[in-house]
């Protein structure tokens, strides 16, 4: 089978799994932008603020984008599990919040690329795939932000959590 004939044959539209799966991920999307708001109120950012408040609008404008997609099945309210369990971390310490933000912002990377492997309709899954581009984008911004070096600090610009658990899985120790 051709990539073209599996592109002709899937659906534009997504599908009504489709839209379970996007309804999720805008209720994602909404609770990321709450955790960044909550740090910047706590005041968090100094001079990289402006980086955490355009990263908190472009979690927003996944949730728009996914809301015009699916419409009235759209949850329109935040992830209130996802909320809580990382509140804790978004508080004013900026080099805090950076660091919690890229393992969050990492742990959407992965997930958003397992989503876009799952959708059925291809405007979702070209939506869902442009958050995971710029998501991968805030990773590195976010260890920056850090202080952290893409020369001695290479496993936060490079590994994600995921390789790392698996690689250290796999790893025989000799002695």
């Amino acid at each position: 089978m051709t990539a073209s004939k599996i592109i002709s044959d899937s659906p534009v539209r997504p599908t009504e799994a489709d839209t379970e799966l996007l309804a999720s991920a805008q209720a994602t999307a909404l609770a990321v932008r709450d955790l960044y708001q909550a740090a910047i109120a706590a005041g968090a950012g100094g001079d990289h603020v402006s980086s955490l408040v355009a990263i908190a609008a472009h979690h927003d404008a996944y949730a728009q984008a996914i809301s015009s997609l699916i419409g009235r099945a759209a949850p329109q309210a935040r992830d209130s599990k996802l909320f809580a369990a990382n509140k804790a971390d978004f508080g004013a310490d900026t080099t805090a919040v950076a660091l919690a933000a890229h393992t969050l912002e990492n742990d959407l990377v992965a997930a958003h690329t397992e989503v876009v492997g799952s959708l059925e309709g291809t405007e979702g899954a070209a939506l869902v795939a442009s958050m995971v581009i710029i998501e991968a984008r805030h990773v590195v911004a976010l260890a920056t932000i850090a202080g952290k070096s893409p020369v001695s600090d290479t496993d936060l610009f490079l590994v994600t959590p995921e390789a790392a658990t698996a690689d250290a899985q796999t790893t025989t120790t000799i002695a």
